[in-house]
């Protein structure tokens, strides 16, 4: 007989998880060149990407926050 999965608990799993690799991936990244005049987007990012992950993260993290009764 399978157990019953918490989806709760499978759903801040799979978030930790999430965290975990944009962590590895950041932490692999170069670094910015510091004092750097002009244009502060490194190449290669699409800002509208990144503040379309941006929202959508807060999104889940504020559903997952509701589910879990914790305020924001």
């Amino acid at each position: 007989m399978s157990e019953a999965v918490d989806p709760v608990a499978e759903a801040t799993q799979r978030l930790e998880a999430a965290v975990e690799r944009l962590t590895r991936a950041a932490a692999s990244r170069p670094a910015a060149p510091a004092g750097g005049e002009g244009d502060s987007t490194p190449p290669g990012v699409d800002p509208a990407a990144v503040a379309a992950l941006a929202a959508r993260l807060d999104e889940t993290i504020a559903r997952l926050r509701g589910v879990l009764g914790e305020e924001g």
